[in-house]
């Protein structure tokens, strides 16, 4: 996940990204569904993200405002029953893990007794 800001890289040139007409956006976006992931890397004194996909396209992000970059990357493996994330937090890498649990019971609100 990408908040913003962000860019779509072919070999030699920006293709589209956060800044560029959403018209556009569909055209270069719908392409990268079910492309095989070859490379995740950090660049950057605060650590931003490229993500390097078959086919010689690149996802960037790069944080244009105050703050953290805004990007996070999960893991939601099922069959370990797990879900974690990675994140920037006060310029640093950090990690978080959850273990699935089974969702709670809802317990009906009782309604109010009628005037």
């Amino acid at each position: 996940m990408i908040e913003w800001s962000w860019r779509i890289e072919g070999e030699d040139k920006i293709l589209c990204g956060s800044w560029s007409d959403e018209q556009a956006w569909e055209e270069v976006l719908k392409p990268l569904v079910g492309r095989r992931v070859q490379d995740v890397s950090l660049f950057g004194r605060l650590p931003e993200l490229s993500i390097a996909l078959a086919g010689g396209l690149y996802v960037a992000s790069f944080m244009t405002a105050d703050g953290q970059p805004q990007w996070t990357i999960f893991d939601h493996r099922f069959e370990l029953q797990m879900s974690g994330w990675i994140e920037v937090r006060d310029g640093k890498i950090c990690e978080n893990e959850e273990t699935k649990s089974a969702p709670a019971e809802l317990t009906p609100v009782p309604k109010p007794p009628e005037s």
